[in-house]
């Protein structure tokens, strides 16, 4: 029996020799082409790109990859009916890897897309969606093309498909975000409800709060605008730059534009070196005739390693109005020199 096994195995290896001598002398003979194309193509140096590319498919039909980069340079030349017409091709081959089919079908997605055929990289979002599950990237294009084209029913309809998987919460919050912006504009309360689901799905969503908030303010409830980006200020005060001019806006409508002064006053406690606050809290000031508390707080920031120029800047034109020009020029220069420290280091 152990006879006959050796013996059928070494039929086995003579029938199979030629086959694999084959093999092996085609992929020596297109691996050198298809490596160069992609240096090349790296190099910037297209149109040698596409001939060693060329060559490697030549040389072997089945190298996928090189196609599809085919294609894509093609595109990237502005041959679109010939890029176009390449990818079209490979997805009518049978027996693909799915790996090879998800490249191809998302090489076809931005085909369409650069060519604005938004029906066409519909139909292939959604064939992506359906053979991967996890394809996140996927469904966030679908989405959008979905927003683009009005078709709200499938915004739904995706968005309850990626909640179902739990380590998706984050970014179906923001893609709930994102449609509730989009959707407020033909349906408030709908809106709403994605807003508020998006905050179920990630309690610390930023963009959730900001357009929640304006959402709000749209709809003629200003104080519940205000709560809301109060509560971005709690939880992301490095964020604060989102939502100042909102709440400023907001508390000038409901006649309580002095509660931003301590509101500022407390966040900058939180965050010193905040220089853009800063400015903001010492213009207010400013328009309360305060000037002495706007310059004493420019001062301690300008006096910071980390002087920011834009409350330089702030702090000269206060030494200027204050008749104080001398001081004013030391500020800038001293702007000037950081600014010029920073560029020469590459920061």
């Amino acid at each position: 029996m152990t006879w006959l096994i050796i013996v059928v195995l070494a039929v086995l290896v003579v029938a199979l020799y030629p086959v694999v001598r084959d093999f092996i002398r085609q992929r020596r003979s297109t691996f050198p082409a298809y490596v160069e194309g992609l240096q090349l193509a790296l190099d910037n140096r297209i149109p040698e790109a596409i001939a060693r590319l060329k060559e490697a498919v030549r040389l072997d039909t089945n190298n996928v990859d090189a196609y599809i980069r085919l294609g894509d340079l093609f595109m990237q030349q502005g041959e679109i009916d010939r890029a176009i017409r390449i990818h079209e091709n490979l997805a009518l081959r049978r027996n693909l890897e799915p790996r090879d089919e998800k490249r191809i079908y998302q090489a076809l997605v931005r085909d369409y897309l650069r060519t604005d055929r938004k029906v066409k990289a519909t139909s292939i979002l959604e064939e992506l969606v359906h053979l991967d599950k996890a394809d996140l990237s996927s469904r966030e294009q679908l989405l959008k093309l979905y927003v683009e084209t009005g078709s709200w029913e499938k915004c739904e309809a995706l968005l309850k498909d990626i909640t179902r998987t739990p380590q998706n919460r984050r970014q179906a919050a923001r893609l709930y975000t994102e449609f509730g912006r989009a959707y407020g504009k033909v349906n408030a309360k709908v809106a709403l409800g994605c807003f508020n689901t998006a905050l179920r799905l990630d309690s610390s969503s930023v963009e959730a709060r900001v357009y929640l908030g304006d959402h709000q303010l749209a709809e003629g409830d200003t104080e519940a605008a205000i709560r809301t980006w109060n509560e971005l200020l709690n939880l992301a005060p490095e964020k604060n730059a989102l939502v100042r001019e909102r709440l400023e806006r907001a508390y000038y409508e409901v006649g309580r534009y002095d509660d931003i002064i301590p509101l500022y006053e407390k966040l900058l406690r939180r965050m010193p070196d905040d220089a853009g606050l800063a400015v903001e809290l010492a213009e207010i000031y400013a328009k309360k005739e305060d000037v002495e508390s706007a310059t004493r707080m420019l001062e301690r920031l300008a006096r910071t390693k980390a002087a920011d120029p834009s409350a330089q800047v702030a702090l000269a034109s206060l030494y200027v109005d204050a008749g104080q020009p001398a001081r004013a020029r030391a500020v800038l220069a001293d702007a000037l020199n950081r600014l010029r420290e920073a560029a020469a280091s590459g920061s």
